[in-house]
């Protein structure tokens, strides 16, 4: 028999391999993703982002990952934000024009040539699920987002909905229960959370990987009949759409009401109710996804579809000191808070002030999951930031928008309004000096920029 110092060089050998091998398979599964996407959260709502309102949930996944300082997305209002998240193009190279938030009877559609996220991650093997809103239009009665690689898809289609009763003002109800027209009792926010919760305990046991995709509509106003006005609902304006009367609300459940009695504004009260009902939801989807033992192989984002209201509708959200709101290109429009962990892979604790763009999730999901060669040849505007995520580097690009009249592109420090006005965004955040007449060569250079990257994008 072969002594055991001849057995022991043999057995290190085996382990090793052993340990090679288990570790480039346990390297090759292919990671869950969830993407939670809030609806006119301002920069400054969250407690991590240093605002008044609580919200222990969404902050631990900064906590257990990276908070973004600066985080953008490509437009200042839902519909070509969601464009942007789910494609990795800036909106204006959307064929049917999603440039604009959409309203219910416009006849904009995501196009079938133009493809998701979704899409490229169902090709890779992948369950996918949105629960939640859309509002990236309809070709017709029968489109919806199990049209654009969606497996299933609970929800509603536009931009938004009466909490309580699920309808668009007096125009009726518009709920879905895997894609099809359903009633459902319960506030929204709720019910979508539960609808994911069902999804995690159908694939916990299985080895294929899922894509969850959450946009909720809080804290979005509410689109109520005013007819059918429920209790705890505070009216923003009454006004008519194509006829329809259409009641503009904040609305949350009583509990939350209760919770935030000590606020006497009853705007900023509603909605302060309303973020800390998405944040108890948030944790229990992250509660689900531990007790399923899904947390460790999962990369879960958190960020907001664009800024809030600050100023306007009586300005019941908080971009956190920032110029401008929803629906501007000054910083309060479009930086909002973003987080992203993956237990294991994202190292813990960190602030990352790296400007980054919710164009960047696809290329950089491509890279993760290995569909690089999918993307769609010319028209993908992001970057892969995994070396950003994780090993903390550093990326320099142009940032571009446009919106309407309104222009903007961001490149380093420095960011150039309508053409014409410059701010150093590392001294001056909140866009209050305009440095243009003391760096004229820099305001041109950053001018030939934005037009480089408009003749590119724009159809």
């Amino acid at each position: 028999m072969p002594g055991k110092h001849y057995l022991l060089p043999q057995l290190s050998l085996f382990l090793w391999l052993f340990c090679l091998a288990f570790g480039a398979k346990a390297q090759a599964k292919l990671p869950n993703v969830v993407i939670i996407y809030a609806d006119d959260l301002g920069y400054g709502d969250l407690s991590s982002y240093g605002g008044d309102i609580p919200t222990p949930n969404i902050d631990r996944i900064g906590r257990e990952g990276i908070r973004f300082t600066d985080f953008y997305v490509s437009a200042p209002v839902c519909t070509p934000s969601r464009f942007s998240l789910l494609t990795g193009s800036y909106p204006q190279r959307s064929q049917h024009d999603l440039t604009k938030a959409l309203m219910p009877l416009d006849k904009n559609y995501l196009d079938a040539a133009e493809i998701t996220l979704a899409e490229y991650l169902r090709a890779k093997g992948y369950r996918t699920a949105l629960f939640g809103k859309w509002h990236l239009g309809a070709k017709d009665s029968t489109d919806s987002p199990m049209r654009h690689g969606f497996d299933t898809f609970s929800g509603f289609k536009p931009g938004c909905i009466d909490y309580f009763t699920h309808v668009y003002g007096s125009m009726g109800a518009n709920w879905f229960v895997n894609g099809k027209p359903a009633a459902e009792s319960g506030y929204s926010t709720e019910l979508i959370t539960r609808h994911a919760t069902e999804f995690l305990d159908e694939v916990k046991a299985s080895p294929t990987p899922f894509f969850l995709y959450l946009p909720y509509n809080a804290p979005h106003f509410g689109k109520t009949d005013p007819d059918d006005v429920r209790d705890h609902t505070v009216a923003l304006n009454v006004a008519n759409y194509e006829g329809y009367p259409i009641m503009n609300s904040l609305q949350a459940p009583p509990a939350y009401m209760q919770k935030f009695a000590h606020i006497s504004d009853p705007y900023r009260r509603t909605y302060a109710a309303m973020v800390a009902s998405l944040d108890d939801q948030v944790g229990v989807v992250l509660d689900k996804l531990e007790k399923n033992n899904l947390l460790e192989n999962t990369m879960i984002w958190f960020m907001s579809d664009n800024g809030g209201y600050s100023e306007t509708y009586y300005g019941h959200a908080s971009n956190g000191g920032l110029r401008g709101e929803k629906a501007t290109l000054w910083e309060g429009g479009i930086r909002v808070p973003a987080l992203v962990m993956w237990k294991g892979r994202i190292r813990p604790g960190q602030t990352v002030d790296t400007p980054i763009c919710n164009i960047d999730l696809v290329p950089t999901l491509a890279g993760i999951a290995g569909f690089k060669d999918k993307l769609r040849p010319g028209a993908i505007d992001g970057r892969d930031i995994s070396a950003v995520l994780f090993k903390n580097k550093k990326l320099s690009r142009p940032i571009f928008w446009k919106y309407g009249q309104q222009t903007a592109l961001r490149h380093g420090d420095w960011k150039l309004v309508d053409g014409t006005k410059l701010f150093n965004l590392r001294e001056d955040q909140n866009e209050t000096n305009d440095l243009a007449a003391k760096h004229p060569d820099l305001v041109q250079k950053l001018r030939n920029a934005y037009e480089g990257i408009e003749k590119k994008v724009v159809r």
